[in-house]
């Protein structure tokens, strides 16, 4: 057992615990309680946010890579446009001289 009216050497942490309060205070524990508590939390969203992030910028790369293959499937298909267009064209002016060549 420990001295009278003191806190001795007891069994467990919790004298240990006791011996701390007494020495330092109960204001200062329960603030160094408070900031362990924040601190680790704190870190805790920040590995959080940072996983977050990587995907992120994971699943932005991969949107930009699929934006290029559309443009590039749209710029094909304006080209074959293009050359439809041509050929129409063409198609159009052959069968107009040939109506005017029927008259």
């Amino acid at each position: 057992m420990g001295a009278p009216g003191g806190v001795g050497p007891g069994a467990g942490g919790l004298a240990g615990i006791a011996q701390v309060v007494a020495q330092v205070g109960f204001p200062v524990v329960v603030a160094g309680v408070l900031l362990w508590f924040l601190l680790t939390r704190f870190q805790d969203t920040m590995l959080t946010i940072t996983a977050r992030m990587e995907a992120n910028t994971d699943a932005a790369a991969h949107l930009v890579e699929v934006q290029a293959g559309e443009m590039a499937e749209l710029k094909a298909q304006t080209i074959e446009l293009q050359r439809q267009t041509g050929l129409m064209q063409r198609f159009l002016d052959l069968r107009g001289r040939s109506e005017g060549e029927k008259r």
